[in-house]
Parts: C-alpha cells; sequence; structure tokens
C-alpha cells in the first residue's frame, strides 16, 4: 500500500511540472508571437518657425513645441466664450 502511494504522489508531482513546463511554453511563446514590437516615429515634430510666430511665444512655449508637450487649443476643447451684453 505505500508503494501505490508513493507511486500516486510521484505520479502527480512529474504531471504537475509537466504541466507547468508546457504552460510556460505554450502561453510564453503565443504572448510574445502576438505582441507587437514598439516602434519608433520617424515623423519629427517642427514647430512653427516664422517670425510673427516667434514674436508672441514665450522661451517656455517654444521648448514645449520644440519637445512635442504644446498644447493647442482652450482645454477640453471648449470653444471661446464671448459675453454678450
Amino acid at each position: 500500500m505505500k508503494v501505490r502511494k508513493a507511486l500516486a504522489a510521484t505520479t502527480i508531482a512529474v504531471m504537475s511540472v509537466a504541466g507547468g513546463a508546457l504552460g510556460a511554453t505554450m502561453f510564453g511563446t503565443a504572448n510574445a508571437a502576438t505582441t507587437p514590437a514598439a516602434t519608433t516615429s520617424s515623423t519629427t515634430h517642427a514647430s512653427n518657425e516664422t517670425a510673427a510666430h516667434e514674436a508672441g511665444e514665450s522661451a517656455a512655449r517654444e521648448a514645449a513645441e520644440n519637445n512635442g508637450t504644446a498644447t493647442y487649443g482652450p482645454p477640453n476643447g471648449a470653444g471661446p466664450t464671448t459675453s454678450s451684453g
């Protein structure tokens, strides 16, 4: 009876290791195969460099335009507010 229990325990342990290895192989390579590689953009953002534009622009704004962090327009897409009256 002890031999049967030992055999059963060994079988369960071996199958657990084999199942874990098989699962890691299947899911590990499937994820790697379906994940697209990171791409870098070859286009660069060019700020408006005309003299008329530069005349009214702060150094901080120019730096933001050059590094791509500048925002354009009012926040949240809200249009200009006008008061009538």
